[in-house]
């Protein structure tokens, strides 16, 4: 699975959650942002964790993933810098955090990775609190298919369709920064993964797992731009 933790070398910028047209972060630069914090890279690192480590079965390991998540955010909430996050954010953290847990405990996959990907939501958005190299949108594309997956898995075919729609509309905020970066090919490439993906969930057709995996690898490359 990608990863911001990747990224976080220079440039940064700020967005807001999901809201209207987001700034990537190499559009809106701050001086006043230092360097991604390790906690903040800690929790990205332990959502995705946890999210291989259900499908591994290793339901230790996701408790531990949990854990790891709570410690490192009760650290960085104690930072200077969590003085930057809005009620929004910490609520939605602290949630994902706990669901988490709970879902871990019960080794209910499904709840497993929804919290995981809750967190992983977050997680982005206060990625753009610091400098850090490649939009954020491209992160957001992470979670948003990992999204999609777990709404195919509940069967919620209206969901992904509102998924697929989220996708897109990243992806279309994401592209000019990808084509001028000289991302062509990787943005061909996840843009035809987007259309068979349309494709495929129009006619709810259970394809489109592999498909969104592929795209899931197809936003490491886009990544791989920066």
């Amino acid at each position: 699975m990608s990863s911001l933790a990747y990224a976080a070398l220079s440039c940064g910028g700020s967005s807001d959650n999901e809201k209207g047209q987001q700034p990537t972060v190499t559009e809106q630069a701050s001086e006043e942002q230092g360097s991604v914090p390790q906690t903040v890279l800690d929790i990205e690192g332990d959502a995705e964790d946890a999210i291989d480590m259900v499908f591994a079965g290793r339901w230790d390991r996701v408790s531990a993933d949990a854990a790891s998540l709570a410690a490192n955010w009760e650290d960085f909430l104690a930072s200077p810098d969590a003085s930057r996050l809005t009620a929004d954010q910490r609520g939605a953290m602290d949630k994902g955090i706990s669901d988490l847990t709970n879902a871990a405990h019960s080794q209910d996959g499904l709840a497993a990775r929804q919290a995981a990907n809750d967190v992983s939501r977050v997680i982005v958005d206060v990625f753009d609190l610091f400098q850090h190299k490649g939009p954020s949108d491209i992160g957001r594309l992470d979670w948003q298919e990992r999204q999609a997956l777990i709404d195919i898995d509940r069967g919620d075919w209206n969901a992904v369709s509102g998924d697929l729609a989220r996708l897109r509309q990243t992806f279309n905020r994401a592209k000019p920064g990808v084509l001028a970066a000289g991302g062509d090919r990787q943005a061909a490439d996840f843009e035809a993964s987007l259309n068979e993906q349309d494709r495929l969930a129009g006619a709810q057709d259970p394809a489109i797992v592999d498909e969104a995996n592929v795209a899931l690898e197809l936003v490491d490359d886009l990544e791989g731009v920066y």
